[in-house]
């Protein structure tokens, strides 16, 4: 796996999108977990969805493969 160099001289900073993608991806993971919508925006336009607990599923057993 390669990993992108950040042109940010900051630390933090370059660390900041992978940290906003694992809390997205708990957040959609607890919605599922409770019944509760989330608010994405996709084509510009936010939507209301109900993440399904399949989609945590598949990212597990993907990780096991490996």
């Amino acid at each position: 796996m390669t990993q992108e160099i950040s042109p940010l001289p900051d630390p933090d900073m370059q660390n900041a999108t992978a940290a906003l993608i694992r809390a997205a991806k708990r957040a959609r993971k607890l919605a599922a977990q409770t019944g509760t919508e989330i608010v994405v925006r996709r084509d510009g336009k936010l939507i209301r969805e109900f993440p399904k607990m399949s989609e945590f599923e598949e990212d597990t057993d993907r990780i096991e493969q490996k």
